[in-house]
Formats: C-alpha cells, structure tokens, sequence
C-alpha cells in the first residue's frame, strides 16, 4: 500500500510540475523570467519501470523529480535576438533520484540526492548551430548514517573501520553492501559541453538536431574546493574512484512538423574506483513525443548495460530495460515557440 501511494504522489508531483512550468512560462515570455528557462545541458525528469541489476534487490520504479531553480538566466532573449553572443544562466540544481523496492521501506531505501550551483554559457552561431558549456559543483549523497559495507555499525565507528580494513582488490562489493542504510557521501564538480547541429525547414524551424555531449565529473573533498563538509573518508574514495567521463549522441527529428522523437547513446566511464567495479556504462535510448497537449512529455525506451547510476549502487553492473515517461523543457522548438507567444501577447 505504501509502494503504491508512493507512485501514485510521485505521477502527480510531476503532473502538477508540467501544469506550472506551462503557466510560469506563460506568464513570463515577455520579461524573460521565471521558473521556466532554458538549460541547454540538463537532465530530463523521469518516472520508469527498471528491470533488475542484481540478486539482491527487486526494484519496483524509478524516479528522477529534477527541478532547476534560476537566479538569472537571459538565454531566451540573446537566442531570440542575437547571432554569436554569449548568453549565460545561473541557477541551482536539485536532483534527486528515488527507487522503491518491492520490499519495506519507510519511505525510500537509500535515495539519492545532488544539490548544486551551476554556470551555464550558450553561443548560436550565424548557422544556428548551439554550442554550450556548463560548469555545475555541489553535494551528492544519499543521507543516511549506516557503515557502508555493514548494517551492524555506524559510519566511522571504530568497529565500522575494522570492517572496511577487510576489504581488498578481490572483495564482492555486490555481496558486502549495506543496501539498507549504508552511507555514500562526495563532494562534486562537473564540467559538460554540447554542441547542437540544427538543420531548418523551409519555415527556419529545426527538424533535424545532431547533439553532441562530453562532461568530466570529480569527485573531490571539500564542498565548492573550499569548505570541509559533506565529503568523502580515504576509504570511500577508494572504493568511488574520482573521476568519471562522459560522452553521448542524440537524434532528435521532427516529422512532418508534429510528430518528435529521438534516439540517443551515452556512455560513462569511472575511473580509478575499486577493481570490482565495472568502470563502463551504456544506455541507447528511443524517445518519441506522441501528446498533442504537451509536446514536451515523452515515452522512452533505454537498454543499459554495465555499472549502477544509484548511489553506491555503482558496485553493481549488469543489463537493464528501462521504460517510463519522460518531461524535456528544452526542445528543438523552444525559441521559435517562445518568439511567437511574445509576438501574440504584445497583440
């Protein structure tokens, strides 16, 4: 009942979000404000099926509630009216990630969260290419109190130490986990750039997008390199390695000027971590925007292969479908549309 309440309020939160990213934006196409903005690198909210990875655990669902809340943002106005000027956003980012279990749970098992500033840059360039960079930094971390390879101790207990003195290069990280309440903690700094090629119809709307993607995340001590809170002890790092690569290639084609969808592959690779941990990640993906309501929702379609997103959960690896609904607020269409309304309000 709890699993099912749970689901239930996670659809409906995200429900409720489109319905006030729709009238925020609405509201704000004028003065270039507001809750919706444009992130040309980000991570699209989601709530999915997700097969299993390991023997330990049946996951019920899948949820990533991501949100961005924006301190200034002027990219909407210098894409509008402007060729070949940097255009910038500020903002934080609140990203966590939620999976329940086909087990007890009060209410989420170990859940991710990434809270982080972030600095976005956007040129277009005289063929209305995108290229974009961002820089994001901030805390990761699943907040929960537990030794991370008992269940017995506390973290950083003594008796929690003499366990972890006993792992060595031949350790099953999989089989020691303490998946119930163990702890994973980091401070983080990503660095990611994309460049979109946008191919125009006769009405210079994009109906063909060729992305480009490429990120380094590091995982370091100290919060923003400066503060000594929230982060790793020198057996965790370890075990997380700390440095992760990203690269990706997205499709997005629109055809006959409704019908969307895309057809994506990304790859992350850890490097440095503990030698169980497989250090390649995969995911090929199938997304297609059916709704005439709101082209921004999405069904998707993902094969992964390789190790875990979740946590600690990265000492798992193996092969997952992955099916749910997706929201993507920064379309192919996004600055055309935007120009449009701007153009009918000031009628």
């Amino acid at each position: 009942m709890k699993n099912s309440m749970l689901f239930l309020f996670l659809i409906c939160s995200c429900i409720l979000a489109t319905a006030q990213n729709t009238r925020d934006s609405l509201k704000t196409k004028v003065d270039n404000s507001g809750f919706k903005e444009y992130y040309p690198i980000h991570v699209k909210p989601s709530i999915s099926y997700l097969s299993n990875i390991s023997d330990y655990e049946d996951i019920l669902f899948d949820a990533k509630p991501t949100v961005y809340y924006s301190f200034y943002n002027n990219m909407r106005h210098i894409m509008q009216n402007s060729i070949d000027k940097l255009s910038y956003a500020i903002y934080a980012l609140f990203q966590p990630h939620i999976r329940m279990y086909t087990e007890n749970s009060l209410p989420v098992k170990t859940p991710s969260y990434r809270i982080l500033l972030g600095l976005q840059g956007l040129v277009k360039t005289d063929n209305n290419n995108f290229f974009a960079w961002a820089i994001e930094s901030g805390h990761y971390s699943n907040g929960q109190s537990g030794c991370s390879f008992s269940s017995e101790f506390a973290d950083e207990s003594p008796e929690c130490h003499l366990v972890h003195n006993t792992i060595n290069d031949q350790s099953n990280l999989s089989a020691l986990l303490n998946r119930n309440n163990g702890n994973f903690s980091t401070n983080l700094t990503k660095l990611s750039f994309n460049f979109r090629l946008n191919n125009l119809n006769n009405e210079n709307k994009p109906y063909k997008v060729h992305s480009f993607s490429a990120s380094w995340e590091l995982y370091h001590k100290n919060m923003f390199g400066f503060f000594d809170k929230g982060g790793y002890t020198d057996f965790d790092i370890s075990i997380y390695g700390r440095n992760r690569f990203g690269f990706g290639y997205e499709f997005i084609h629109t055809y006959n000027q409704g019908f969307r969808y895309s057809l994506g592959a990304k790859t992350e690779i850890i490097q440095g971590a503990h030698p169980f941990v497989a250090p390649f990640r995969g995911e090929l993906n199938l997304t297609c925007y059916p709704f005439n309501f709101n082209k921004d929702v999405g069904l998707f379609v993902a094969y992964i292969t390789g190790h875990d997103n979740y946590n600690y959960r990265f000492v798992d690896s193996g092969n997952q479908l992955n099916i749910g609904i997706t929201w993507d607020w920064f379309t192919p269409f996004e600055v055309k549309r935007a120009e449009r309304i701007r153009n009918d309000y000031q009628l």
